[in-house]
C-alpha cells in the first residue's frame, strides 16, 4: 500500500514493494540500520535534452558559451584541414615542377 502519508505511493504488488520486504523492510518506515532513511520514493521527472544529469541547472550564458566554443573549435578544424589540404597541394606542384618543368 502506501509508504507515507503523501501523494506517492508504491504499490504492493510492485517487485520494488516485495524486495524491500524481502529484506526487512516495513511499511511506514524508513530505509536503514536505525530505519533513518527517506520514507518516500525518490521523485523522478523526464529528461529531454542531450545535456548531462544537472545540466538544465546551468545558467544560459554557461551553457551559450559551451556552444560557442564548440562551433569555434569546429570552424577552426575545418581551417587547419584546409590549410593542409592547400601544402599538400602546392608540394603536389612543386614536385611536379622539378620532373616536368615544361609540362607546368
Amino acid at each position: 500500500m502506501a509508504v507515507s502519508s503523501s501523494s506517492t505511493t508504491i504499490s504492493s504488488s510492485s517487485i520494488a514493494f516485495k524486495l524491500l520486504q524481502k529484506h526487512g523492510w516495513k511499511e511506514g518506515t524508513g530505509l536503514g540500520i536505525s530505519e533513518q532513511g527517506r520514507l518516500e520514493p525518490v521523485k523522478t521527472y523526464l529528461k529531454n535534452n542531450k545535456l548531462g544529469l544537472g545540466a538544465d541547472n546551468l545558467p544560459k550564458k554557461k551553457l551559450q558559451s559551451t556552444t560557442k566554443k564548440s562551433r569555434l573549435a569546429k570552424k577552426r578544424r575545418k581551417m587547419q584541414e584546409l590549410e593542409k589540404r592547400l601544402q599538400e597541394k602546392e608540394f603536389e606542384r612543386t614536385f611536379c615542377r622539378e620532373f616536368w618543368p615544361d609540362n607546368v
